[in-house]
């Protein structure tokens, strides 16, 4: 058909349990390995995904993700892409805490963040636009790069969201309205004018979790 354009279909997984999360801890980037439950969770992840043909993998280059990327990736003898850019969101000063305790530790810096995600930075970290911006420019290249090819992206739910709310062109105050569980799947196909709004880019699932049932 004149004007169709090629399509490169994403799948977004993120990565298995952490004791943090099982703890209700920020994580952001600090390197956290996954626990016993994420690693059972990465080989039911891999037995989910054993049909699909990916031609390439790329992961988060944080522990967590890195591993539930190879589980997937080695029994394809795949190797696992390492990228910075799909890193959790940096929260800065906060990671490590609950958010019970950044509510009591900094009353007024977390209310300001909670109001506006988008602009505010957590101290040394970064805002949810800066996240976005760097998550969304890396599947723009991408999806030029694997025209009419169906890739794995193993990273975090923050940038998920990002995803998600990019394609549907959402006001960024949306961002937490996606639930993003570990190791769920979710499947977006994104053309190759690096437009993630346009026409030619659309969500196919989100979460699914079925896999860990």
């Amino acid at each position: 058909m004149k004007g169709e354009r090629a399509l490169a279909r994403i799948f977004l997984v993120r990565h298995g349990e952490t004791l943090w999360n099982r703890n209700f801890l920020y994580q952001g980037q600090k390197d956290i390995p996954l626990s016993e439950k994420g690693r059972e969770q990465a080989k039911k992840l891999a037995k989910a995904l054993e049909r699909e043909t990916f031609r390439a993998v790329y992961s988060s280059d944080l522990k967590r993700a890195y591993e539930t990327a190879f589980a997937i990736a080695s029994p394809r003898d795949l190797d696992v892409i390492l990228k910075k850019e799909l890193r959790e969101i940096n929260f800065g000063n906060w990671e490590g805490y609950s958010f019970e305790e950044l509510q009591k530790k900094y009353p007024v810096e977390f209310s300001m963040w909670l109001n506006d995600p988008g602009e505010i930075r957590p101290p040394e970290g970064e805002n949810l636009r800066e996240l976005t911006q760097r998550v969304v420019g890396f599947l723009r290249k991408t999806a030029k790069e694997h025209k009419n090819e169906d890739i794995l992206v193993v990273t975090h739910a923050g940038p998920i969201r990002a995803v998600l709310m990019s394609i549907l062109d959402l006001d960024i105050k949306h961002f937490w309205k996606f639930k993003i569980s570990n190791a769920s799947v979710t499947v977006v196909n994104l053309d190759d004018s690096g437009d993630v709004c346009s026409d030619g880019s659309f969500i196919i699932k989100v979460n699914e979790t079925a896999h860990l049932e």
